[in-house]
């Protein structure tokens, strides 16, 4: 008898047991009489009237408008344009999604639903709501569990977008974009030096603005510039007032690379990158270990379009750029083109080589001989020869009279025939005799 009471009593426990699970478990069903069940959380048909979207997550919020051109601006980011990509993907998210089934209306169970992962409020351009939705978590079986309009029933939706309320993620990152082949020309600032070149049109090569000029543009390297810069983006945004106080600021300054790109519909585009680089010292003189993080790259555009929004916003913002944009910007011209080499400039010769070299006067005499006997025979006279010996030796002071000589008795010797002639005495002829000079014998001292 005890046997069969046991097994009794097992099979109600058991019998027990699935009840109260399926009582429990009995707001999972989906009511047939709840006419959401397989519809979409919004009518593709209410896009129309979208004017405003709010993303709202743990304390981040964002808003997206509408401008009055149906343009789409972050409103909470100082009305920078939207991202428009990823605002097409968010809303097409929302617009397939359906309501799978109704999960619970229990407040014990709707603590466990964690309906608290984001907020999503749609309106439209006058105000009224679209779509007021709460986001909880991922679901075992597949979707993700909300509340419509904060009411206490929840459902499955087949699927959720990803809850972004981070403003500057919602930014076009693109400030300014031009193409390549527009490109007409392009004026350099940098180093202190400025230099400009120019192309006919988008299939001749670059030359230089200046005529004659001595440097040749490097093609391959000017054309990595446009590439680089010809899609200028930021990373971060701030008000300008508030950046232009900051010590980054004032020290990126002195830092700076500057570029003009001319278009050939005759718009300019005025590029300024600069950069603050802490100093790799500290006050003690020992090097200390500064990241990347601490480097900050500010960028600056202009256009010569005065309607062009660029303009308004360089006056009211300033953006922060990715170093790699301003690494990839030359430093110097010499980068951008090919400078002639430079002559070598001539050896000066030493003072000391010069006197090394500069004949005495005996090799004068030498150099005289041999010139004279290379020669044809010509008439020579004694004020020539004496003219023609070195500076130290004096000419005679008594008239000579001119003589037909053969050149091999030229000499710088002259021996008096007699002392009248020695003495110089006045009126007196002195006869001079002109013979060739002994090499072995120096030449004589000449007389006072």
């Amino acid at each position: 008898m005890k046997i069969p009471s046991l097994l009794i009593t097992v099979i109600l426990l058991a019998i027990l047991t699935l009840v109260g699970y399926m009582l429990r478990n009995a707001s999972l069903r989906s009511p047939v009489e709840d006419p959401r069940i397989g519809l979409p959380i919004l009518e593709r048909a209410a896009l129309a009237q979208l004017g405003t979207i709010e993303i709202s997550k743990d304390d981040d919020r964002v808003e997206l408008q509408a401008d009055e051109e149906g343009k789409w601006v972050v409103r909470s980011l100082y009305d920078l344009p939207v991202d428009f990509g990823k605002l097409s993907a968010f809303v097409q998210n929302i617009v397939e999604a359906k309501i799978g089934r109704r999960i619970t209306a229990r407040p014990e169970r709707l603590e466990r639903l964690d309906l608290n992962q984001g907020r999503v409020l749609l309106t439209s351009s006058d105000g009224a709501s679209l779509l007021d939705i709460t986001y909880g978590k991922s679901l075992p079986g597949g979707g993700t569990a909300f509340l419509f309009d904060r009411e206490e029933t929840a459902y499955q939706a087949t699927s959720s977008p990803h809850l972004d309320a981070d403003s500057t993620n919602w930014a076009a990152k693109t400030l300014y974009e031009f193409e390549a082949e527009d490109v007409a020309g392009i004026q350099f600032s940098l180093a202190g030096e400025t230099w400009g070149v120019r192309r006919e049109d988008k299939d001749a090569d670059f030359a230089s603005t200046i005529p004659s000029d001595e440097k040749t543009p490097k093609q391959s390297e000017i054309t990595s510039v446009i590439n680089q810069l010809s899609n200028l983006r930021f990373t971060q945004v701030n008000k300008r007032e508030e950046v232009e106080a900051t010590e980054e600021w004032k020290g990126a300054r002195n830092n700076t690379r500057s570029l003009k790109f001319t278009l050939f519909s005759g718009e300019n585009i005025m590029v300024k990158m600069s950069r603050y680089e802490p100093p790799s010292q500290d006050e003690e003189g020992e090097e200390s270990t500064v990241s990347t993080a601490d480097q900050v790259t500010y960028l600056r555009i202009g256009s010569s379009r005065a309607d062009h929004p660029i303009n308004r916003f360089m006056d009211e913002l300033t953006f922060e750029a990715s170093s790699y944009t301003f690494e990839n910007i030359p430093t110097e011209i010499s980068e951008l083109a090919d400078l002639p080499e430079e002559p070598e400039p001539p050896e000066e010769e030493s003072e000391e080589r010069i006197a090394d070299t500069e004949p005495s006067p005996p090799e004068a005499v030498e150099a005289i001989e041999a010139i004279a006997s290379e020669t044809k025979p010509h008439t020579a006279t004694i004020e020539e020869t004496v003219e023609e010996t070195p500076p130290e030796t004096e000419p005679a002071t008594t008239p000579v009279v001119e003589t037909e000589v053969e050149p091999e008795k030229i000499t710088s010797e002259v021996k008096p025939s007699s002392p009248a002639a020695e003495g110089g005495e006045e009126g007196t002829t002195a006869s001079e005799e002109i013979v060739p000079a002994d090499p072995a014998e120096p030449a004589p001292s000449p007389q006072p």
